[in-house]
């Protein structure tokens, strides 16, 4: 068997390793930016059985995995590659055992004599320890700007463009809380009250894409910074002219100058009561008023000064129920957008769209449970990719139908709201655990 003839092989190994790890996944996944990336940062050194693509691989599997324990990792590593091992060792003895048939029958060349030996690297050939130790390591040692840079593959959903309303993109933006490890490490930058022996706590900030449902971008902060402060680069990283709707927290003069200045646009409700001049009646509880600056906030750290005053567009509307008047504030002060179709767009927000907070109980990252901040946002970051890779495989599977993945069928894919019990030490059990401290996780 020549040289090239084993790599064959090698690389129908890894083929049939990728394929039995991420399964339907497996089509969307990025291989070449992670080839791309071994080439940038070549090194000598050894063929890991846990390289950078099976590190990685490995850890999107165990982020859909309701078990995603270290132990379980390898027991699911170990399981595909010693099946896919022992196949491709089989056939490479097939193959030997044919070329010296050809070589007996008189068709052997010249030379040194044939030794009929594996060409296949060690690496791919040697059982795989299920002790956790080298899947431990290899997480450590991946770079995250790999991940990120895999996280950025994933969010473009390559042509397959969710339905503009009125030429926008529509993104839905929230921040949600994630209980961490109380490691030393953590503790010190994550906790929630100074000496108070509360669990850290991370703040996960994302925009969710309408429509098609994936995360376009996130930020990973503590529990002492503003989701005001986090989500200001998030919407740097917006297309001009896009819209995104948000709750009570956003209706900040600061943003809705940040969203005027980058040539976006927002929807909030008006919970709180503000002081406005009516600029122009534009009809029946429908007006463009005139917001004046009083101060700059703490978070507040743009290059840019903000505005004295600005204009936005002040909308009341009655409830369902036809009891309660409610009030949006906008920066669409088009008058070719009518009243009704602001109001409809709002509040049927998220009828379509699952939020960040039922994302983090879906992949099950309500606690995180790596101990050190890299290996934290790591595990974050995965989770996204997983789930926007399980986003694009939705969008695909329906885009020549007439089903529309504004139906939401994520959830039909995973328990929604599960139980979990926490241990002291944020470790968690399922309902059916002997734990004997446990206690139910409230989802926020």
């Amino acid at each position: 068997m020549t040289p090239n003839s084993s790599l064959v092989l090698t690389v129908e190994l890894q083929k049939r390793l990728r394929a039995d790890l991420l399964k339907e996944i497996t089509e969307d996944f990025p291989f070449e930016i992670v080839e791309s990336y071994k080439e940038k940062h070549a090194q000598a050194k050894r063929d890991r059985v846990y390289n950078e693509e099976t590190t990685l691989l490995t850890m999107l599997l165990t982020a859909i995995q309701e078990d995603k324990s270290l132990q379980q990792s390898v027991v699911l590593f170990k399981k595909v590659f010693e099946s896919r091992m022992e196949e491709i060792k089989g056939r490479e003895v097939q193959q030997l055992a044919e070329t010296r048939e050809r070589d007996e029958a008189g068709n052997k060349k010249r030379g040194r004599p044939r030794l009929y030996q594996s060409r296949l690297p060690k690496s791919k050939t040697q059982t795989v320890s299920a002790n956790t130790a080298a899947y431990t390591k290899a997480r450590q040692r991946l770079d995250y700007a790999l991940v990120k840079e895999v996280f950025d593959y994933s969010k473009d959903f390559n042509g397959l463009k969710a339905q503009r309303w009125h030429e926008m993109e529509t993104y839905n933006t929230d921040g949600t809380y994630i209980q961490m490890q109380d490691s030393k490490e953590l503790a010190e930058k994550f906790y929630v009250k100074q000496n108070d022996g509360a669990y850290p706590q991370a703040l996960l900030q994302a925009m969710v894409r309408q429509g098609s449902g994936q995360i376009v971008c996130f930020d990973v902060g503590t529990r002492h910074q503003s989701e005001l402060e986090l989500v200001v680069p998030l919407i740097n990283q917006l297309p001009n002219n896009s819209l995104v709707l948000a709750d009570d927290l956003y209706n900040s003069y600061a943003i809705f100058a940040l969203m005027q200045h980058k040539g976006c646009h927002l929807i909030v409700p008006g919970k709180r009561k503000r002081n406005y001049k009516v600029i122009k009646k534009l009809g029946e509880g429908d007006e463009l008023v005139e917001l004046s600056y009083k101060s700059t906030p703490q978070w507040w750290n743009q290059d840019w000064k903000l505005p004295k005053q600005l204009t936005v567009r002040r909308i009341e509307y009655l409830s369902a129920d036809g009891q309660n008047t409610h009030v949006l504030y906008t920066t669409l002060t088009n008058e070719a957008i009518g009243k009704t179709d602001i109001v409809v767009k709002y509040t049927s927000r998220w009828e379509i769209e699952i939020t960040i907070r039922e994302l983090k109980t879906l992949m099950d990252i309500n606690i995180a449970r790596s101990k050190g901040e890299d290996m934290v946002l790591k595990e974050i970051t995965i989770a996204l990719i997983a789930y926007n890779l399980i986003r694009r495989q939705m969008a695909k599977s329906v885009e020549q139908t007439e089903f529309s993945p504004h139906t939401d069928i994520f959830q039909e894919l995973f328990a929604l709201y599960k139980n979990l019990l926490v241990d002291k030490k944020g470790r968690v059990y399922k309902r059916w655990s002997p734990g004997r401290y446990g206690q139910t996780a409230q989802a926020d």
